[in-house]
């Protein structure tokens, strides 16, 4: 290894095949979405249970592209899960689902704490053809939005880049 590296990456970058694979998202509001829409443009079977949802995700419903389970979280909605997102509003919810799916030897995702997370969600931008992800190790989810913008408009990209990042 070279003496020059600045700092150890807590998350490698990479790139998750999800592909028809049960993924759940715990949570249905703003930053649930954000992490459904991701996951249904990657190709997983998104099951999100909340006892309410984002209007976008009943759309979703309504589509056929992801299920709603309209109930509270129960330890027994992580059976069979590839991928759990925690995006609830309660920080103990989220870790006590975290630690529970990683028990269960469940990839996870804690919106509300980076340190908890297995898997983090970069800020995504399309152009051309390309996905550029931005990360900043679950850090500043801000500048990773803000450097996507900044790549977005280096590159010209017409369409506003989405906002696909959150705390992890």
């Amino acid at each position: 290894m070279s003496s020059d590296l600045q700092h150890d990456l807590r998350f490698l970058p990479v790139g998750l095949s999800v592909g028809h694979k049960p993924c759940l998202v715990v949570g249905g509001g703003s930053i649930g979405t954000r992490k459904v829409h991701n996951l249904v443009r990657a190709g997983a079977a998104v099951t999100v249970v909340s006892p309410t949802v984002t209007a976008e995700l009943t759309s979703l419903v309504d589509s056929d592209r992801i299920r709603v389970v309209a109930d509270q979280f129960k330890m027994e909605h992580l059976a069979g899960a590839f991928l759990v997102v925690a995006a609830t509003n309660d920080d103990g919810l989220n870790a006590a689902i975290v630690e529970e799916a990683t028990r269960r030897g469940v990839l996870t995702c804690d919106a509300s704490s980076a340190e908890r997370s297995q898997v983090i969600f970069g800020a995504l931008l399309d152009a051309d053809g390309a996905t550029v992800a931005v990360f900043t190790d679950g850090h500043d989810p801000g500048l990773a939005r803000q450097v996507r913008d900044r790549i977005g408009k280096s590159l010209a990209v017409d369409s506003p880049p989405r906002d696909q990042t959150s705390t992890a």
